[in-house]
């Protein structure tokens, strides 16, 4: 056995046991005692050495297909999230739209019915108000307003 491994002593920190194998595997190799590995030597521990590379390597690429299975779950279960919180919204934004058409339409037909059931007199009063200044003579620039998109009707009125 080597002599170089007797005057060396375990740090502090590390296990005893392991630190004794270290050394029975460093004496083996230094086998002359030169504390110079040999050809021979350099390759037992040289293919020990790959072997272990190869060993981290594979468990690396374990390590990296798992992490990448769970991230793709994380990231499956938050598009499922993700779809049906857009779905809620997107389907709420639907009710909302259709409940405000029908109120639209129902106030819409609430002025129609009103305006049907006016008699002569309230829809003179109608007209008046949209084309009268507040004094109630008629204006003419509001006349203008009111008829400058109307001018089809003016042959539907009978004189």
């Amino acid at each position: 056995m080597g002599g170089g491994s007797s005057q060396l002593k375990c740090p502090n920190d590390y296990e005893k046991e392991k630190f004794q194998k270290i050394l029975k595997l460093y004496d083996r190799l230094d086998s002359n005692g030169d504390h110079v590995v040999q050809t021979e030597e350099l390759n037992k521990i040289a293919d020990l050495h790959v072997r272990n590379k190869i060993r981290k390597f594979k468990e690396n690429i374990d390590n990296i297909q798992s992490e990448t299975e769970i991230k793709n779950k994380n990231l499956e279960q938050l598009t499922s999230y993700k779809i049906a919180e857009l779905n809620t919204q997107l389907i709420n934004q639907q009710t909302r739209n259709l409940a405000q058409k029908d109120d639209l339409i129902s106030f819409t037909n609430s002025e129609i019915d009103k305006l049907q059931s006016m008699t002569p007199e309230k829809k003179s009063e109608k007209f008046m108000a949209a084309v009268t200044t507040d004094n109630g003579h008629i204006d003419f620039w509001k006349f203008f307003e009111y008829m400058k998109d109307r001018t089809q009707d003016i042959d539907n009125i009978v004189w």
